[in-house]
């Protein structure tokens, strides 16, 4: 489904990412993983057509998106669920869900208000609420929905549950795994190793803005001192 083949990515003449290859099938779950500052969240702006890279390529269902705007690359059938959830704050919790609402793909079973508000029950309770006034566990999960209304085939999470309480972070994890189940595409940034290889089927490890490590949750689990020298803090 996805391809990202060689990128090398610059911000000014500071070049960020060396030669970065990753693959994502359908129905795939596959992490990014490495400490702050390697590059990950400057992978995910590359596939995104907000930092473009200078070189390699990046292909989506066979089409190449490498330097086409983001919009582009939204309607290609890629979402977002980004660093620091980003939500409008002053829309309602029902806005912010229908503002982004879209069925490009022409999917049988598409995401409707009443399907998200079936994932995330909370999120019906406080349908007329708005943003602002969501904890931010709630707009995490409003940025998972917002994200899902547009029908992607690809779902791309920034750091999934960075500063949510750990109950918080149970609940969005099991929405991923829901997620995976039905056949969801997700490319997922986090830190939480133990959560990760419960349902991811492949794994990158970043360093410095290279990969230094690809493999399944198996094969990582066998590697400790690798999980060590490069996740460990």
């Amino acid at each position: 489904m996805l391809l990202v083949t060689d990128i090398e990515t610059f911000y000014g003449r500071s070049q960020v990412l060396f030669s970065v290859s990753l693959e994502v099938g359908p129905g795939e779950v596959v992490t990014v993983m490495g400490r702050n500052g390697m590059g990950k969240t400057t992978l995910l702006r590359s596939i995104l057509g907000l930092t473009p890279p200078k070189a390699g390529s990046i292909r989506f269902e066979g089409k190449e998106l490498k330097n086409k705007p983001s919009y582009s690359v939204a309607r290609a059938g890629i979402a977002l669920v980004p660093e620091g959830r980003q939500i409008f704050p002053t829309l309602t919790v029902r806005e912010n869900l229908v503002a982004t609402a879209a069925n490009r793909s022409s999917l049988s079973n598409p995401w409707t208000l009443e399907s998200v508000f079936e994932l995330f029950p909370r999120l019906e309770e406080r349908k007329n609420l708005h943003g602002r006034s969501l904890s931010g566990g709630e707009q995490q999960m409003l940025a998972i929905g917002r994200a899902l209304m547009t029908n992607s085939k690809l779902l791309i999470l920034d750091d999934a549950t960075e500063g949510l309480a750990p109950l918080v972070c149970i609940e969005i994890w099991k929405c991923l795994k829901q997620l995976k189940e039905a056949g969801q595409a997700i490319l997922v940034v986090d830190r939480n190793l133990e959560a990760l290889m419960r349902i991811a089927d492949n794994h990158y490890i970043m360093e410095k803005g290279r990969f230094v490590w690809s493999g399944t949750s198996a094969e990582l689990a066998s590697q400790p001192d690798l999980i060590q020298r490069y996740l460990g803090v």
